[in-house]
């Protein structure tokens, strides 16, 4: 297909955080209007919810599982980067010296 293994890691990578974001989302929201509309919870104690919420997120394994993914597909991709411009001062050389000798 002429896509790296490491270009459809990332494809699928992406696939699963987005599925993953937008149920995020609704049950953000959901949660939001209950607390603030149904059980009358101050702005006060919805911070500290968000805040506890956020420091339970960080130790959330899928998440740095994600993290560890993605920076192993974004190292395999820096290097086939910098293999192919490796590869183009090859050539480059190579053609210059076939150059001169001509």
């Amino acid at each position: 297909m002429g896509v790296e293994p490491a270009e459809l890691e990332l494809l699928d990578l992406m696939s699963e955080m987005l599925e993953r974001f937008r149920w995020l989302q609704i049950l953000a929201h959901a949660q939001s209007y209950l607390l603030r509309q149904k059980l009358d919870v101050s702005d006060e104690e919805v911070d500290k919810v968000l805040k506890a919420s956020a420091q339970s997120f960080e130790k959330d394994a899928g998440f740095q599982r994600w993290e560890r993914r993605f920076a192993a597909v974004k190292a395999q991709m820096l290097e086939g980067r910098r293999g192919i411009r490796r590869e183009n001062k090859r050539n480059a050389r190579a053609k210059r010296r076939g150059e001169e000798g001509a």
